[in-house]
């Protein structure tokens, strides 16, 4: 139970960075396990059968996540934005009484100036959001583009290799720092969109087993791919001495991220189109989210 329990937090994980607004590395807080795999990922070479031990479920889920779920996810949050922007969020709220605990608890003289710390960080998201926001509108206003698949735009161009393998070092970064959506910075860099479908791609040329397609493809991703598992290590290292030397600071930084969140997520919804029965929904499965978290949490 324990392992399937471990594998659903993976497959979670993973969707959400491939979500645009949604912070994988905080789904793994709110679920309790963002230390842990932090921890073993830095201890992989000092302590390979046992940090593989912990990795691998979360591995395999996130990665059937990526696999199975993007062409599923894709369209959830393209058909139906709202209800599955609100059953995230509802994932991530159900993390606020941990982060509270770690946060605010009774040994912690300190509490005003952490409520400054969180309010800050919250209003310096919200600030940086509407600047990406609208930094990716003009980009998309001003895009003429019309390419045949994602993998020849990312194989477009000199050094394409070294662009990707530096993308995939950004998409590492958004990936343990908890609270930024790595989808954003993509789109933001103008990447998000080619490297889905890229992706996407692969998994529709194994599904009809069309291997020069899928090898072309694979090829294309394999710096961007490269530049995630060094990114991973080397950002994992930074975060843990953080988390050990400042503790109560980053869960406040933290915190602050979450009551963000809401604002980075909804920030492009159409209020004016929304229907009563959509938004009903969407808040039902947002009550459903935040059970999930809640059952999913903690370290057992």
């Amino acid at each position: 139970m324990k392992y399937i329990s471990e594998l659903l937090k993976g497959v979670i994980i993973g969707v959400a960075n491939i979500l645009p607004g949604i912070s994988g590395g905080m789904l793994a807080i709110t679920m309790g396990v963002y230390d842990k795999i932090i921890h073993a990922v830095n201890r992989l070479f000092k302590e390979p059968v046992k940090s593989i031990r912990i990795l691998l479920p979360y591995g395999i889920g996130a990665v059937a996540g990526i696999i199975f779920l993007s062409l599923v996810f894709e369209y959830l949050f393209h058909t139906y934005p709202l209800q599955t922007k609100l059953s995230f969020l509802g994932l991530i709220g159900g993390g606020l009484p941990t982060l509270f605990r770690k946060s605010f608890s009774k040994e912690h003289s300190d509490w005003k100036k952490g409520i400054f710390t969180t309010v800050v960080t919250c209003c310096l998201v919200v600030f940086i959001t509407f600047v990406a926001e609208t930094a990716i509108a003009s980009g998309r206003s001003g895009d003429a583009m019309n390419l045949a698949t994602g993998a020849d735009y990312l194989s477009s161009g000199r050094f394409w290799f070294l662009i990707l393998f530096l993308i995939g070092l950004v998409a590492a970064a958004t990936m343990i720092v908890p609270g930024v959506s790595g989808s954003m910075i993509m789109m933001m860099l103008g990447f998000y969109e080619p490297i889905l479908q890229a992706n996407n791609a692969c998994i529709r040329a194994l599904s009809v087993l069309d291997f020069p397609t899928l090898f072309f493809n694979v090829m294309v991703l394999a710096p961007y791919f490269a530049g995630m598992v060094t990114g991973v290590f080397l950002f994992a290292r930074a975060v843990e001495r953080l988390l050990i030397r400042h503790e109560c600071q980053m869960y406040r930084i933290v915190t602050g991220l979450v009551f963000s969140s809401p604002f980075v997520i909804l920030w492009d919804v159409s209020w004016k189109s929304v229907a009563l029965y959509e938004l009903l929904g969407g808040i039902a499965l947002a009550l459903l989210g935040y059970v999930a978290a809640d059952l999913l949490g903690g370290e057992g």
